[in-house]
This record gives structure tokens, sequence and C-alpha cells, in this order.
């Protein structure tokens, strides 16, 4: 800290534990910790005595989280940990950054336990013990996340070691036996109990008791070690790693929560602070920087939906004509329509519905079953059901409903590609998602009495109906919207009034010629069965199914969008809480997507304006590659790749060809994704972008092979002509007569360019890297902060930035700035740890209109580099020249701003 004052800390940060402490005891700050070194002492004990401290409970499907409960504590301790670890009360003193999904090893407390009890199975049962949550909520994972599991790892890193065999070489095994052998020092574990355990200490020649007794030997040993003492050492361990970040980022005075509180030291201020940040302050004996703002409640969403339906009363009282009102809201939501988005879909969703609704009430033994009236799966390859899902709903709804449904839901955004709104080849299948589970339950019971009757099978019988649809009727009950019980029963009553079952079965005739005469054998092949009745039942769903539409379908639909936007809104203002900044787009995209293609088509910037929000860029739709319907395009593909039906008897016989049929379809399925990244791209997608290797290519050559056929089949159908191959070696020039040479530069060489728009495009391996640009003065630095063009500041000066692309238009430059820096940055949010080495690297390619094609890509970096400028074009004679650079900062993007003067705070 650039301070002439001297704190406790600074001494204390590089002192043994021992002495750490004693410097704590002075500055009379150990008191703070005694409740919780007693609770950790506690639990300790209780475990290393061999008895459980922690209970996993599975929850049932993957859409079911697991729980995670310390089972050990007292009722007084309970109470405590609820007011010192609960989310919430965490939250409220400004811990935003508490992750909303976590794997919590709650067995590694309970490892000592098992290995007294289930000595031979221990390690396998506490790998097994892992709680996957997907929401976050109670103060037990909290204790265990960030207090007990890093306690009892540290004590038990000899037993995981030992158990994961010789899998690492002497010299690293030799390593890893140093570093544990200290830290048992440095929390004053007596010496000679890691002396069966460490390397080269004749582990392998005790039998399987022998190790079993060694390792309860260790238990003993921990047992009757001073335990509060012992986690007090480990307590000031973790925090002297707080006061190293602390001081890192305080060279200037205090520093900002965000910046010292990476993912590491995250769950140091959750254990002994309560994620209180001016309680960490108050540890250090250091004030709160002078912006640091602690946000202990977030906003409350504000939702701008609904409102076309109160133009008459504001143009009214302010005097203002309905029309005038109704364009100002249209103006404002960004549309041509004062209503919203979101109303526009909810009021197609009640069109939709009641055509639904009609088809399956006129369902009648002798017509075709309804698969497909729902749009669920593109392809479907079994012995029943073979080639693409029937679209029914086009014959069965209205012709203006089909065409709502294909205006509204005709575009969206992919997550990894935000900066572009692309084609959507399937809108009834997102338009399904949107309604959500009401579509899904309603629809399978009709499609399940159908199948019980008229067969040829079912998946489920009538009276099991509510078992096997349990997660969409929770989620109906959740919305406040449940499904009658009644229902059921009645269901189970016409069950047992049906028909008695029948064989439905295909009958072949054929004719034999004998001295007798003509004789014919009639042969018959069963395929399940039916039963009389189903008007019954269908009478019966109807009436239930319009009872509940009656009264739940406008709530339900209600509850649709403004659950999914109401938890966009709680995330943006989460992350502006723990970042203090407004996220990018692509960040925004991560847990924004799924709404905005459900109810904005894919316009995050309209999702943006639904929560009352600016959006941070504007995202651009580009030229639609998907002029049809992606049916008709997936068929087509399908065929021109060799697909054709797979009938009964290529089942039976031709298991390899059927597995064939079966990986074309699914690259069928595969092309429709394909066009929409060559949209959002701008250019066909490399194997690597389209992510290739994840799909089985039923040819000979299996990816070398089948990727450029898979590429020339999907150009074929959309006319689009495909580009040279993109190389990712520095070898000699691609040449190509139609598209001209590509050259390769080496790092330093330089080459003229014309003075036309320019691409640079950053393709990296191994880590995820932000793109940006920095325009130049001859002095070698910035203007102004403006001139650093990255993803909150898109465009400036005939510089562009979106993606992985710097678009620079050399003509547009001003005169003033005389070289553009590309800049690759490795993003840090996302990969911490990263660095630009021999496995994360870049490779940098220039295109122009007139053809110019230009590579480089630089030698791998070495010295724990996270940020390189790329390339650099500049002026040169009255032109421009592109030069190949490579320069990487190991002092991050700050260190970069400071060389070309851009203010790192701003």
């Amino acid at each position: 800290m650039a301070s002439d004052q001297t704190y406790w800390w600074q001494s204390a940060e590089l002192a043994s534990p021992e002495e750490a402490l004693s410097l704590e005891v002075a500055a009379g700050q150990q008191q703070r910790f005694a409740e919780l070194d007693a609770l950790a002492a506690r639990l300790l004990s209780v475990a290393l005595a061999g008895q459980p401290v922690a209970t996993i409970t599975l929850g049932r499907g993957r859409h079911t989280p697991d729980t995670a409960l310390v089972t050990a504590l007292t009722k007084a301790e309970a109470v405590f940990c609820a007011s010192v670890f609960g989310v919430q009360e965490q939250q409220r003193r400004g811990a935003w950054y508490l992750p909303t999904k976590l794997s919590v090893k709650a067995g590694a407390v309970d490892l000592p336990y098992l290995l007294r009890e289930r000595p031979t199975h221990a390690l396998t049962l506490a790998a097994d013990e892992t709680a996957r949550l997907t929401a976050v909520e109670g103060a037990d994972t909290i204790l265990l996340w960030a207090l007990l599991v890093p306690l009892f790892e540290t004590l038990l890193q000899p037993v995981r070691l030992r158990a994961a065999g010789d899998i690492f070489p002497p010299t690293q095994q030799q390593q890893f036996w140093a570093l544990i052998e200290e830290r048992y020092r440095l929390l004053g574990i007596k010496d000679g109990v890691l002396d069966a355990f460490r390397f080269g200490g004749g582990w392998h020649k005790l039998d399987r008791s022998g190790q079993q007794q060694a390792r309860l030997e260790l238990l003993d040993t921990l047992a009757g070690a001073d335990l509060v003492q012992l986690v007090a050492r480990h307590r000031i361990q973790r925090l002297q790693g707080l006061m190293a970040g602390f001081a890192k980022k305080a060279k200037a005075g205090t520093a900002l929560a965000r910046r010292v509180l990476t993912k590491e030291l995250q769950p140091v201020a959750s254990a002994y602070f309560g994620g209180d940040w001016l309680a960490v302050l108050g540890y250090l004996q250091a004030l709160p920087h002078p912006n640091e703002e602690i946000i202990t409640a977030l906003p409350e969403p504000r939702l701008y939906v609904g409102t076309s339906a109160q133009t008459a009363g504001v143009g009214a009282e302010a005097g203002i004509a309905e029309s005038e009102v109704q364009a100002m809201l249209a103006a404002f939501l960004g549309g041509g329509s004062s209503m919203s988005p979101v109303e526009e879909r909810a009021v197609a969703l009640r069109s939709w519905w009641a055509g639904f609704d009609q088809t399956h009430a006129v369902q009648s033994p002798g017509m075709p079953s309804l698969w497909g009236l729902v749009d669920q799966e593109l392809m479907s390859l079994s012995r029943t059901e073979q080639g693409f899902a029937p679209q029914l709903y086009r014959r069965c709804l209205p012709a203006d409903v089909l065409g709502q449904i294909g205006r509204l839901w005709e575009t969206v955004t992919l997550q990894r590609h935000p900066g572009s709104i692309v084609s959507n080849p399937r809108p009834h299948q997102t338009m399904a998602d949107a309604l959500g589970p009401a579509g899904e339950f309603w629809h399978g019971v009709g499609l399940t009495a159908w199948f019980v009757c008229e067969g040829p099978y079912s998946r489920t019988t009538l009276r099991r109906l509510e078992r096997y649809y349990s997660k969409p009727l929770a989620a109906l009950r959740a919305a406040g919207c449940p499904v009658d019980a009644v229902f059921f029963r009645e269901l189970r009553v016409a069950e047992q009034m049906l028909g008695p079952e029948e064989d439905v079965a295909d009958h072949a005739n054929s004719a034999v010629e004998t001295p007798f005469g003509q004789v014919t054998f009639t042969s018959g092949m069963g395929h399940g069965t039916r039963r009389e009745g189903f008007e019954r039942v269908r009478d019966l769903i109807t009436r239930f199914r319009r009872a509940w539409a009656e009264q739940h379908l406008d709530a339900y639909l209600h509850h649709r969008w403004r659950s999914e936007l109401e938890s966009v809104a709680h995330q943006l203002h989460r992350f502006v809480a723990e970042k203090g900044r407004q996220p990018t787009l692509i960040q925004f995209s991560r847990f924004a997507t799924t709404a905005a293609n459900h109810w904005t088509g894919g316009d995050l910037g309209a999702l943006y304006t639904a929560i009352g929000e600016p959006a941070p860029a504007e995202q651009e739709r580009p030229a639609r590659l998907l002029a049809g319907d992606g049916y008709d395009f997936a068929r087509r593909a399908y065929q021109e790749m060799g697909g054709k039906p797979v009938d009964h008897d290529t089942w039976m016989t031709s298991p390899e060809e059927t597995q064939r049929q079966w990986q074309l379809s699914r690259l069928a399925t595969e092309s429709l994704r394909y066009l929409q990244l060559q949209e959002a791209l701008g250019q066909p997608p490399t194997g690597k972008e389209f992510g290739a290797q994840r799909l089985t290519w039923p040819w000979p050559g299996e990816e070398t092979e089948g990727w450029p056929i898979f590429q020339h089949v999907i150009a074929t159908l959309t006319s689009i002509r495909l580009p040279p191959t993109r190389r990712h070696s520095p070898m000699a020039p691609v040449h190509n007569e139609e598209y001209g040479a590509r050259q390769t530069l080496a790092k330093g060489a330089n080459t003229t360019v014309a003075t036309e728009p320019t691409t640079v495009r950053i393709t990296c391996t191994g880590a995820p890297v932000d793109i940006s640009a920095v325009l130049l003065t001859p002095n070698g630095k910035v203007r102004n902060d403006h001139d650093l063009v990255f993803y909150n500041h898109p465009r400036h000066d005939g510089v562009r930035v979106g993606g992985d692309t710097v678009t620079a238009n050399l003509s547009l430059i001003p005169d003033d700035i005389t070289s553009i820096a590309v800049i690759v940055s490795i993003d840090l949010e996302a990969q911490p740890t990263a660095v630009f080495d021999q496995h994360t690297q870049w490779q940098a390619d220039i295109t122009q209109t007139s053809g110019t094609q230009l590579a480089f890509t630089p030698g791998p970096f070495s010295s724990g580099e996270t940020v390189s400028i790329a390339v650099e074009l500049y002026r040169h004679t009255g032109g421009w020249k592109a030069r190949g650079v490579g320069q990487g900062y190991d002092t991050g993007l700050a260190g970069l701003a400071t060389d070309y003067g851009i203010n790192v705070e701003a």
C-alpha cells in the first residue's frame, strides 16, 4: 500500500502461522474468529472420532437438484451458521459473488468416518458424496464450500494422494509430498506422522490391512492434536492469502472488493467474515475505497410489458391523442407497434392453444395419431418411427396461427455469438419451449390416450399418467396453475371401462399354385395392442383441459413470461452488484439468450427494454441463408448425403446400414445449426468453430472425408460459395485462382494493404479470449480513452469490434491516427488461470474485399502472458501496411493500457 502507515497484517502476511496468530492477538483481531474456530474444531473432532458430519441427498432426475446438509450441528450451532453462512444473509452484507451453481465435495468431511466404518470402500464412497447444486440456497452449502471442505481436504490430502496410486511421475510425487509435509509442519502436526505415506516411505510394501492401519493412525494423530489451535493455524494461512491479495491491489491506497476477491479468495471472505467486505477492511484496518459500493439488496425488476392496454388512460390524463401515445410507446419498444414483443407472443400462444385444443377434441379412431402437432423432434429413427417427424401442425392449425408463429419466432440469438440475430429453422419448436410444461403435459396426455386405445403401444398407462408426467405437473403447481386431482381419478376409472386388449397385426396374403389349384396363405405379425373406448377418454381429457385453460391459461402465460424476464433482471442486477459494471453483450447472453429467444425473437436489445435497462450494443441482422422451412432443408441435406428410409428388413438384417442412416440423420439435423453459425460469423464456420469433432462421420475417412462433403452439400443447397480452406500452420501461402494468394506473415514482417475495409479475425485454441483495437497517434498513445474499441465500446472512428473480429475501414480513419493495434486478451473471468503458452495459441487472419489474404501465427509464449498485440495496421507513404506483431504482456491489460496512455480506472 502506498502509504507511510504500517499495519499489523503487513508483518503477518509472510510470517509463520504461530507468529501471524500472535500478531493477530496483539492487534485485538483474534476474538472475532473465536466462535468460528470452535465450531470448525468441534466438527473436526466429531469426524475424527468416527461420526458422520454431512449427508448428501441426490436429486431424482437431472432436473431435481441435490441437497447437502451438515447433520452434526447442534441447535445452537445451526442458528449461528444460519446467521453467518445463510445465502440471503451473506448477500445482504454484499456477497453477490456467491455461486449460483456449485459442486460441493461433502464426502471430504465424511472421509474420516468412512475410513473407520467402511475402510475398504471409503475413498469410493467419499467421492460419490458430491452434491451438484443448481440453486445454492442453504447455509449448510456455504458452510461446507467456504469453511469445512478446504479444512478437511488439507488434512486428508495424504490419504487421497495415496489412493490415486502412481499416476504421477516420481519427480512430481516428490514435489507433492514436500508440499504436504510443509503444510503439516505449519499446522503444528508432529513429525513422523507421514512416514508411511510419503514417496519412498514403503507404502507399496504394506498389504491392504497395513495401509488401512496407517490411515487410522493418521486419524488418531490428528484427533490427539490441539484442534482449536490446528484450525486457527489453518485459518490464518488462508487469511494470509487474503492479505497478499489485498496488498497486491492496494498499491495506491485501499482496494475495491471486486479487485481483491478473486474466485480463490471469495470462499475465504465467506468463511471468516460472513461475506462482509467492510468486516474484511476492519480486520485489515483499512478504510473503504472512495468508489466502493456495498450493495445489500438488488433492485426490484421493472418490467415494461402490458403497457399497450394503458395508452387510452395515459392519453386522456395527459391530454394527448391515444394514437400519439401509441406512437411514442412503439418508438420506446423499438418496433412498429405499441404492443410489446412479449405481449405479441403471449397473444399468439393463446391463438395456438385454441387450435391445439380443437385438434385434440375432434381426434377419432381411424385418423393418424397427433404425433407432430407439437414440434419436439426433427428426426426419429427407430423400429416403429422412421424419418422426419410429421409437421402435423401444418395441416391442423389455422393458416393465420401458422403465419403468426412463423413471423414471431423466425429469429433467435446464439448464446456464443450474440452479436447477430440469426434465422430460426424451427419456430414451432421455440414456440413450444416458450409455452413450457402446459403444452408438454396436455399434449402428452392426449397422445397417451390415443396410443393406449389405438395402439400399437404406449410408454405409460392412464392410471400412471400422474407419475409419468410428474415434472410438468410440479411446474404447473409451482406456477399456481395446478391440474385438478379429480382428473387422474376419473382417468383411472375410464381405463377400467376400456375394451379388452386386441392384437394389432399386419396381414399378408400369398398365393401358391398346387396340382389341386391355387392355394392362398394368410400370415400375420403382431406389433402391439389396442382397446375400444378412445372417444370416452378423449372427451374426458377435453373437458378437464378446457376447464384448466378457462381457469388458468391467462395466468399461466403471464407467469411464463414474467418469471423468465424477472430471472434475467435478477441475474443482471446480481452481475452489476458483483462486478461493479454492466455486463457486455456476450456476458448478458449467457443468462438472457433463452428468454430472448422465447419472448423477443432473439433480440437482446428488446429484452433489455422489457426489463427497463439500456442495451450495451446493437445486434446485427445478417442476410438469411434459410429461405424456407428448416425441415425441408434438413430433408434435402439428408438425401444429398445419401440418406434413405430404413425399412424393417434393413433394421433387422443390416445394423451397420441402420447405424449409418442414424448418423446421417444427425448430420442433417446439425446442418441447420451450421447455417445459423454461418449467418452469425458472416462466413462458413471451420470444423473447429462448428464442433465437428463432437459428431460421428459415416465415411471411411471419418471427419477428414465427411466434413468437406457436409460443407459441399450445404453450399450447394444454399448456392453459397465456400472460401478456401483455412490452415492453421504457418506454411507457404495457399494459392487459389478464384480467391488469389494467401500470404503468411512472419513475426515483425509487414506487407502493403489496400486503403479499404479490412477485417482481422482471431482464432484461438485453449482458452476464451476478448478482442479489442486501439487507435494510436504518431507518439504511440491514444488521444483519449474512446480510442480503445472493445465489447463495451464497439464502434469508433471507422473501427468496429464484434465477437472475434476487428473491422477497420481504412479510408475512414482520422488523419491524426497513424496505426491501429489489434489486441488479444484471455477472458480471465471465464478461465482465471489461463495464459498464452503452447496449449493456448492464436492466429490472426487479415482479409480485404479486394482479395488480400494474410495470416499470422506467433510462436508459443512462455512468460505467463495473458495479453498480446496480435497485428498492427499502420500508415506508410500515403497508404497502409499490415505487420505481424505478437508482443505479449505478463502484466495483463493494465500493463498494455499504461503503455498506450489509457486510463486504467476508466
